[in-house]
């Protein structure tokens, strides 16, 4: 296996948001900070140990002894630091199906290796937490996953509500149809396997999907924590109250209309109330005021971040570009709960790619960074030449053709100085003529580069198939499909270096 890197700084993959967020000097302070060095880590430690009480800690310690049974050595070592006063740092994602896409897993792996590095710096220790969205409603996002091109939907006609309280016998038994009939290797069948069993002996997606998470990567120390839990969303009840009295959505707002003004998009749209209640099997977006009970509130995408930053004494939260987006659209609602807003710091990114890759990077004369976030067709306009050439082609080939305009111009006007009107018209119009070629010309340039444009056409196809982000469409799978062994151990030792960016696998 061959691995390259590519620094998100470095690389067209992330937003203007994220561009500057991880270029802290050009991005505002107020709306959130990244992680550039240490300095930063050490600046969240020092922040973070003012504020967490004993009192919390105490009960997010119990709901995870509770949540997580028959520990790991690494998992009780991080359980009991936890209790002694460790800091943590967080990711978090859907209940995807066998983990859905790639970046479930890249995930996961940079929040392990941040957390790693954090603990070397800060000298204390820092356990990696992963909290399940199991309150999520929506149905379809998590639904699918595909291995070799070959995708799995879960049928489900009575989903509904947070899909963490779905049951999942029905799930296992599609998914062993599917494997049975699927194309795989053996790596691939074995993981399958593991996770199709983790559905059949489990009663919910949530306990499913803990399970999937430990099994994978317990012996890293991942500590997997649900919200859906009544003791949590209890110690949790200043937030539900500000927030049904408005006055958190209103600060939320506040925040989303600055950003705006700043030339940023709003990744989220407030509502005026941002929760759901939890009724049976039911999820519903709360309109008015009312009292609801604690265990029965449900936060939506913006709410949750501070529910969580309110539960864990994260120095840092991972995410994907989207998700850290609508994090910094809260800022004020974290200082109007007196919560130290974490670091946020955008997770490496993965892509699989045959040995080939590099020959055709080689011989077209580009570097990955080229390929990540870029255009294809700003690609071949550069290689070209098409800006340099076609203007340079366009001024020498029209210059005879405007010489002999301006002279037949001059020598009408002599003659019939009334037609100037006329004459400029014409001149206008064969102006545009001599142009006109330019795109014929960049055409036959293509023609006779037919080989480059074949060979970027094939390096997109694998970096971006069906025009989608490699690690959007394929899954962790994929990964073990290629290389025949799982990588984990070794992409956490090339992440730990507090430098995300895109992470080439080549087998």
């Amino acid at each position: 296996m061959k691995h390259h890197f590519v620094l998100h700084s470095d690389s067209g993959l992330p937003s203007k948001i994220m561009k500057d967020l991880i270029d802290t000097s050009v991005f505002p302070h107020d709306f959130g900070c990244g992680i550039r060095n240490e300095e930063d880590i050490l600046s969240s430690f020092h922040k973070r140990r003012i504020g967490y009480s004993d009192k919390m800690r105490s009960i997010v310690h119990d709901c995870l002894q509770e949540q997580n049974k028959d520990l790991t050595q690494k998992e009780q070592e991080n359980m009991q630091a936890f209790a002694n006063g460790a800091f943590s740092i967080t990711t978090g994602h859907q209940l995807m199906i066998c983990g859905g896409t790639a970046f479930f897993e890249a995930k996961i792996l940079s929040a392990v290796a941040l957390a790693g590095e954090a603990q070397r710096i800060c000298g204390e220790p820092v356990v990696p937490i992963f909290w399940m969205a199991s309150e999520d409603h929506d149905f379809e996002e998590i639904a699918s996953f595909s291995v070799n091109k070959q995708v799995f939907t879960w049928e489900n006609e009575y989903a509904k509500g947070a899909v963490g309280r779905l049951g999942t016998k029905d799930l296992a038994r599609q998914l062993n149809s599917f494997e049975k009939n699927a194309e795989l290797s053996d790596s691939q069948r074995s993981f399958l396997r593991g996770r199709i069993k983790a559905y059949k002996e489990s009663d919910t997606l949530a306990q499913a999907t803990r399970r999937i998470v430990r099994e994978w990567c317990g012996d890293l120390g991942v500590l997997v924590i649900d919200g859906d839990d009544h003791r949590l969303k209890l110690a949790a009840q200043k937030i539900w109250t500000m927030e049904l009295d408005g006055a958190l959505s209103t600060l939320i707002q506040e925040r989303t209309t600055e950003m705006l003004n700043s030339g940023y998009k709003a990744q989220v749209t407030p509502r005026p109330i941002n929760l759901f209640e939890l009724l049976g099997d039911s999820r519903k977006r709360v309109l008015e005021t009312k009292h609801i009970e604690p265990h029965r509130v449900s936060p939506n995408a913006l709410i949750r971040p501070i529910y969580q930053e309110m539960l864990l004494p994260n120095l840092a939260y991972v995410g994907g570009g989207a998700e850290l987006a609508y994090w910094l659209q809260l800022g004020k609602a974290f200082d109007a709960l007196n919560l130290p807003m974490p670091r946020l710091y955008l997770r490496d990114s993965l892509v699989m790619a045959p040995v080939k890759t590099d020959d055709l990077l080689q011989k077209s004369k580009l570097a990955w960074r080229d390929i990540l976030g870029g255009n294809k067709e700003s690609i071949i306009k550069e290689n070209l030449q098409y800006n340099r050439l076609m203007k340079i082609e366009t001024e020498q080939y029209a210059a005879p053709i405007k010489d002999a305009i301006i002279l037949w111009e001059q020598k009408m006007l002599e003659s019939y100085p009334e037609m100037k009107s006329h004459t400029e018209a014409i001149r206008t119009k064969m102006d545009a003529l001599t142009s006109k070629t330019i795109e014929q010309r960049y055409r036959t340039h293509k023609r006779r580069n037919e080989d480059f444009l074949k060979r970027l056409d094939s390096l997109f196809e694998i970096v971006y198939p069906d025009n989608i982000f490699w690690e959007r469409t394929s899954s962790y799978a994929d990964v073990l499909g290629v290389l025949g062994y799982d990588p984990r151990d070794f992409l956490v030792e090339k992440m730990s270096t507090i430098k995300a960016g895109t992470h080439i696998l080549l087998g």
